[in-house]
């Protein structure tokens, strides 16, 4: 199932930055199959890495995956992975239009397990610019803030 775009904090607009060039955040959620043989950490991590990736293509992001942890603000069951992202700061080409530090959260919550030893997980990818470029960064503290109010899907 692809990724469904959740939210987007809007992108700079200053001086000769493209216009919509590159989002200051974006949230995006899917219901993921896991293989069989890779934990659900596993899984979270690799997706951090990849949003990293995609969310400042264009830009050289340089991403560090953090260690798995458990599910911010709550008891309920999911794993937690932060990777911070640095970037050349350019967006569609043009320098200072894209911020240079970038942090990524991704919470991983199992939902069923399929005969073939797979797990269905839902996925909740957050990604902002933590600083550097033109505009306010946005606060590191919104990712696991938004992880923490996130409801268990139905």
């Amino acid at each position: 199932m692809p990724f469904a775009r959740l939210a987007e904090a809007p992108p700079f607009a200053a001086g000769d930055c493209p216009v919509g060039a590159a989002p200051r955040g974006v949230a995006a959620a899917a219901l993921v199959a896991v293989p069989a043989g890779t934990t659900v950490e596993q899984a979270a991590q690799a997706f951090a890495r990849g949003a990293g990736e995609s969310a400042y293509a264009g830009s050289a992001p340089q991403v560090a995956v953090g260690p798995p942890g458990p599910r911010p603000g709550s008891g309920e069951p999911g794993t937690w992975v932060e990777a911070t992202v640095r970037t050349d700061g350019t967006a569609s080409g043009a320098g200072g239009c894209r911020a240079t530090d970038g942090a990524v959260g991704v919470l991983a919550v199992p939902r069923t397990q399929a005969r073939d030893g797979s797990v269905g997980v839902a996925m909740l990818v957050v990604a902002a610019d933590a600083g550097g470029g033109p505009g306010d960064a946005v606060p590191r503290s919104a990712l696991t803030d938004l992880a923490a109010s996130a409801v268990r899907p139905g």
